[in-house]
């Protein structure tokens, strides 16, 4: 009976945080060769929530070095309210305080297309984000994936620093199979979290988003 009862719970905390996967991928891209892979689901009832209600998952393993993460969205919209419906998630290193977790790539894709990426290299209310891409074309409404990929060449940037640091890698953007974004200087330090957020009267009605890490 216990063994039934740890099984259980076992299969329901594997719904709520990353997982280890045992697919090790050897394919290069743009210089990145995966050695592992994590993954995690967020469901659309979470980016109908108002924003303050953010979620963070955990990775199995903090990310050190260069690192991949692959977006996939299948969030399903009403026919309403399409620019009013956001789903945003913030990549970072783990820290006490959300808004000094630092540096911060978000990634927001709107009702209407929208796919916005936006970097924030020291602590918000010091400095404004620095906008990465910002266009309805491609869009993820067209089943197409995200991906970010980065490229470290130098040892690893403060958590939250008070002035931002001098790049340490590059960041390429790929939407589909289309670079909007190649080898763009930013300094970061580690990846260890994610933060999923919503606002309110977003219109999304089914669907989620999970996302796919890999690291070498």
């Amino acid at each position: 009976m216990l063994l039934v009862i740890v099984v259980i719970e076992t299969a329901f905390i594997a719904n709520l945080y990353l997982k280890p996967s045992s697919l090790p991928q050897a394919q290069s891209d743009n210089g990145f060769v995966a050695v592992g892979q994590q993954s995690f689901t967020a469901p659309y009832s979470q980016f109908n929530e108002r924003i303050a209600n953010e979620t963070e998952y955990k990775l199995h393993e903090e990310l050190n070095g260069s690192w991949k993460v692959t977006i996939q969205s299948i969030l399903q919209l009403a026919a309403k309210d399409q620019m009013s419906s956001e789903a945003e998630i913030a990549f970072a290193p783990e820290y006490p305080i959300e808004n000094r977790s630092i540096p911060t790539i978000f990634v927001q894709e709107r009702g209407d297309g929208l796919v916005r990426v936006e970097y924030f290299a020291q602590n918000w209310p010091k400095s404004f984000g620095l906008l990465l891409y910002n266009s309805t074309s491609p869009s993820w409404l067209d089943s197409q994936n995200v991906t970010l990929t980065f490229i470290q060449y130098g040892p690893p940037s403060p958590i939250n620093p008070q002035l931002a640091p001098r790049p340490n890698g590059n960041l390429t953007i790929t939407i589909g199979s289309t670079v909007v974004l190649s080898d763009y200087p930013i300094a970061w330090a580690s990846l260890s979290s994610f933060y999923v957020y919503g606002i309110p009267g977003s219109s999304f009605t089914g669907g989620n988003i999970s996302l796919y890490t890999g690291w070498n």
